[in-house]
């Protein structure tokens, strides 16, 4: 499927009046964004546009107030971006969209018989699962400066320093109540967990902005 869409984003490029094929570049990257394509396109000595797609995925656990959390980190995105070579070289200042599929998602389970939610202890047979997530906006800008451009032919390296402004992160937390749990206890443990999610929404504040390094490899043909 990557290969058919890279062959669809490039055949456009190379029947139009006036584009050379030696204008166009295909290369690979990794950086905060994960790893990733990108193909890129010179119309002059100073404007161009880049499309690129990012992807990486880590899991890692931790234990925190006596529940050992289960953490999958998704890194997913695709943007779209022009450049603008103001000196018609190498150095690029570049703004763009990117279609942001970052996901955070944890899964808690008890180590010592007990969850502890906003700093109430409840057993286990009082809360049988705990889990939370991460999400942020879907439709993100991004801009940055960069070094390289495809205009001459061959191998060239590719460079980006730059930020997605990806607003505040948004948390949800979702306990599920036990057996032992009557309905004035659930309806306790649920506020316990909304207080948590509050205290959370309210750390991601420093996270609305993501920056971006990244280091590539690129072909121009």
């Amino acid at each position: 499927m990557r290969k058919l869409f890279l062959a669809a984003a490039v055949s456009p490029l190379l029947i139009l009046p006036g584009v050379a094929p030696a204008d166009t570049s295909l290369g690979i990257r990794g950086g905060t964004l994960g790893g990733g394509v990108e193909l890129a396109h010179a119309f002059g000595p100073r404007t161009g546009v880049r499309l690129n797609v990012d992807a990486f995925n880590r899991t890692q656990s931790r234990t925190e107030d006596n529940i050992q959390y289960d953490a999958k980190l998704k890194l997913q995105t695709a943007s779209l971006s022009a450049d603008w070579f103001p000196f018609a070289n190498n150095f690029r200042i570049t703004a763009g969209a990117v279609a942001n599929g970052n996901k955070l998602t944890l899964n808690g389970q008890p180590t010592g018989g007990t969850f502890t939610i906003n700093g109430t202890p409840y057993p286990t047979n009082q809360v049988s699962s705990l889990s939370a997530s991460v999400d942020f906006n879907k439709t993100v800008p991004y801009f940055g400066l960069g070094y390289g451009r495809p205009i001459n032919g061959g191998l060239s390296l590719t460079f980006d320093l730059g930020v997605v402004f990806q607003g505040s992160p948004k948390s949800h937390i979702d306990v599920t109540c036990g057996s032992g749990a009557n309905a004035a206890l659930c309806a306790q443990i649920k506020s316990d967990a909304a207080a948590e999610q509050s205290r959370l929404d309210d750390s991601l504040h420093n996270f609305k902005y993501y920056p971006v390094i990244s280091l590539g490899l690129a072909y121009t043909f």
